[in-house]
């Protein structure tokens, strides 16, 4: 019956504790199946816990409005969760434990939280009260019960509202591929980018043995990496004709490119975030709908889960992403031609060149500020004493 018989428990630490998998398919095939910490060994998952994580870990709590405040509660958040973790360290780990198991785990005390890996808890419910219940084994060994409202735990999806589930789930058959391509292109590689071929031997029988001591001598020189593209050396009784290049070590680059494309579609990530460049749409749309999309889904999840565990009610700030976003928007409107006109405020342009705030600077720039004028808030502008520099004028 599984999870939720009273006695009966279920480790959301089996998976993440297996690290890899090897599933046999019904046609005989092996199918590599990632979990856990293992997955960070793979490049481009662990391009995309780094960005997701440190994207969330970089913003800071906020309150949402007077009510539900607790500026002690606050700061375990912002400011020191723990003796041995910083707060960008703590919600890294987090959140990156999230991704990767589907589920996170820290520990409320009076006056700090305890980070807890998923592998460290077991997860139960009641079925006579209905409450979760939690038990957590400590680094030492010791075990002991944690009462639900003690216990914060994140889920990425859940489907049961009581466990979630890792998108790394959705992701087996392109991290087997990418696993298998990747082993494939290193042989091809190691092998000197040489695509093989038939050496012919034009006099002389020869055995199975023969044969063999000549193919080891023959690779045995022109082999690997240190021979790529070197002259190969042959004496008039041998003739060497080479294989054209594999058509599937291409397939297996095309396949490494989709399953890049399907992780970052599966994480909810812009692929311009992962060095590729966007077909048909621009970065700043992408970066737009990152945050409003995947950011703001995984920020509702989790001050949800404070504001009933904690009794707080708090928003992650992501200002300092938007900051960053509407710097790269500042530069092209001023590098496109048009230097801001009719787009930014004279004090944007001014930032923008280095120069100091005016007074009269919140203002829409146009050409006329800049000759002096002062726009009046309507689009028009009417004649000023200073010009956008902050000097009078002539």
């Amino acid at each position: 019956m599984g999870l939720f018989f009273k006695t009966e428990r279920r480790s959301l630490s089996s998976r993440s504790e297996s690290m890899m998998d090897l599933i046999t398919n019904a046609d005989g095939s092996v199918t590599v199946n990632f979990d856990g910490e293992k997955a960070l060994e793979q490049s481009d998952v662990f391009t995309g816990i780094k960005i997701l994580a440190g994207d969330i870990a970089a913003s800071k709590f906020k309150f949402v409005d007077d009510e539900n405040t607790n500026p002690q509660k606050l700061a375990l958040l912002n400011s020191k969760p723990n003796s041995s973790m910083t707060p960008y360290t703590f919600k890294f780990a987090t959140i990156a434990q999230m991704l990767l198991s589907g589920n996170s785990f820290a520990i409320i005390h009076d006056d700090w939280l305890e980070f807890a890996k998923p592998s460290q808890v077991v997860v139960y419910e009641d079925l006579d009260t209905g409450l979760m219940r939690y038990e957590y084994t400590n680094k030492a060994g010791t075990s002991y019960k944690v009462d639900s409202s003690e216990m914060l735990h994140f889920k990425f999806v859940t489907v049961n509202g009581k466990t979630g589930i890792s998108p790394l789930d959705a992701l087996k058959t392109e991290l087997s591929m990418l696993d298998n391509g990747n082993k494939m292109l290193s042989s091809f590689f190691k092998k000197g980018i040489q695509a093989g071929g038939v050496l012919k031997l034009k006099k002389g029988s020869l055995n199975n043995s023969s044969k063999k001591q000549i193919k080891k001598d023959f690779e045995e020189v022109n082999s690997g990496a240190s021979n790529a593209n070197s002259v190969i050396v042959l004496d008039e009784t041998q003739e060497f004709n080479q294989f054209e290049i594999n058509t599937d070590i291409l397939k297996m680059i095309q396949n490494n490119v989709y399953s890049t494309k399907q992780i970052a579609k599966a994480l909810g990530i812009p692929l311009s975030r992962f060095g590729m460049e966007l077909v048909n749409s621009k970065d700043d749309a992408a970066n737009d709908l990152y945050i409003s999309s995947t950011l703001r889904m995984l920020s509702q999840m989790i001050t949800d889960e404070i504001f009933a565990k904690m009794e707080i009610k708090v928003e992650l700030d992501f200002s300092t992403l938007t900051r960053q976003d509407t710097a790269s928007r500042l530069s092209k409107l001023m590098d496109d031609g048009n230097g801001g006109d009719g787009a930014l405020l004279v004090n944007e342009v001014r930032r923008y060149y280095g120069f100091s705030d005016i007074p009269e600077g919140n203002v829409i720039y146009t050409k006329t500020t800049a000759r002096g004028g002062v726009n009046n808030g309507n689009g028009n502008s009417e004649p000023s004493g200073s010009s956008i520099r902050g000097e009078p004028n002539d």
